[in-house]
């Protein structure tokens, strides 16, 4: 059974950004872990023989379409929005050394 505590409730308000009174963490930690016994009771043994396999979540068939350029050519209409360019392509802070 999972359980989870008063400092798990705080990280997700954290994560959350939302804040959690100290008094009702206690509380918000034992109903979380009362609902999570609850969903993985329920999934442990599903009834799935009244539910047929699902091919596509459409009822109807997707009509397509071709695939064309209506119009091409609009990179620098494109790039004019951006705050910093070289030619033909965004420019943008590197974030992995």
């Amino acid at each position: 059974m999972i359980k989870i505590d008063k400092e798990t409730i705080k990280e997700m308000a954290v994560w959350a950004q939302v804040r959690v009174p100290e008094e009702e963490a206690e509380v918000m930690a034992k109903e979380f872990t009362e609902t999570l016994a609850w969903i993985g009771e329920r999934l442990k043994d599903p009834d799935l023989q009244k539910v047929s396999p699902m091919v596509s979540p459409f009822d109807e068939p997707i009509p397509l379409r071709r695939d064309e350029v209506i119009e091409g050519n609009q990179s620098q209409e494109i790039l004019s929005n951006a705050p910093d360019t070289i030619p033909d392509f965004f420019c943008v802070p590197k974030m992995v050394e």
